[in-house]
């Protein structure tokens, strides 16, 4: 029997973190040296729907209640696809949970790309994450769709909510760090955060957002000017108008400073914040390494180094 594999990636958000929400644009980076493989295979005849994961192997009816969003799309795409026999699905990902990295949205879009190639069915971009969307909203409520746009792309995208997603040409360079903080993320706490900000603060909230949404046209004109010094001063500014937004907390900025003073270009916190990971742009890998073995030293759980471009030498 043919065997269904279905790939994604970690993402992070480069610039426009909760301002993308409100209608603001955002740049956001695939992370591929961070995978997720998921793989569908049949059962044999009687035996039950089968889940392997790294925390929970066994029939899909004991599975554990924050598995309930890719097992509602497991159950609706086999529906769908009209796959009546018993599954057995593989779940191999590298994403780290609640870190900002798109966990969730990863798993969703390689389970739509594993069922669709195990029913060897064809499958469009607009439908893949129509699809991912199930588990998604079931997870996250209203999401605005940025995570599941880039941990399905190969190159750095330009988002908006509910505009068609653009590809950016121009290639990133410089090399990006980023670091688990060791904290889980609070993305919901951090949302109504905002949303609470907004209303007890209309005028100087609004204002934060929108220029957030400024900085990241000024950063899609670095990135394509190949400015790497504007880009992480850009990325500085990003990151107090988030601290203003209350969504950080003393120990992103804690090691958003020592990725400073490590020499990093620029550095903020990347996804909901209050937790997860943070981001440091270098302008090498030597510096990056600095930067990385400074991180780690000043407590942060794991790093990891992605050269934005191929072109970037040591």
């Amino acid at each position: 029997m043919h065997t269904g594999i279905g790939t994604s990636h970690a993402k992070i958000i480069l610039i426009g973190d909760h301002s993308v929400v409100y209608g603001e644009p955002a740049i956001c980076l695939p992370l591929k040296a961070v995978p997720c493989r998921i793989t569908v295979a049949a059962q044999p005849t009687g035996e039950p729907d089968w889940l392997t994961t790294s925390f929970f192997t066994g029939p899909l009816s004991s599975a554990p209640s924050n598995l309930h969003g890719p097992l509602t799309l497991w159950r609706t795409l086999a529906e769908h696809l009209r796959i009546a026999e018993p599954l057995r699905v593989t779940i191999d990902s590298q994403v780290p949970t609640a870190r900002g990295m798109g966990s969730s949205a990863a798993t969703a879009v390689a389970l739509v790309r594993a069922f669709f190639d195990y029913a060897q069915q064809p499958l469009t971009d607009a439908d893949l994450q129509k699809w991912a969307a199930v588990s998604e909203d079931i997870i996250h409520g209203t999401p605005s769709g940025i995570d599941a746009a880039t941990v399905a792309s190969a190159v750095p995208i330009w988002f908006i909510k509910d505009q068609p997603v653009i590809a950016l040409p121009d290639p990133l360079r410089g090399v990006l760090v980023i670091a688990d903080s060791g904290k889980l993320g609070e993305t919901g706490p951090a949302v109504a955060a905002v949303r609470k900000l907004r209303q007890t603060r209309p005028s100087q909230t609004n204002a934060a957002i929108a220029e957030l949404g400024q900085i990241a046209a000024q950063g899609r004109a670095a990135i394509h000017q190949n400015d790497l010094a504007a880009l992480g001063r850009l990325l500085d500014r990003d990151q107090a108008l988030l601290q203003g937004l209350t969504v950080s907390d003393p120990l992103l900025d804690q090691l958003i400073a020592t990725a400073r003073q490590a020499g990093a270009l620029g550095a903020k916190l990347t996804g909901g914040g209050r937790g997860g990971c943070l981001i440091a742009l270098c302008s090498d890998l030597p510096h990056a390494d600095h930067v990385a073995a400074a991180l780690q030293q000043a407590g942060a759980p794991a790093t990891w180094i992605d050269p934005l471009d191929s072109e970037v030498q040591s």
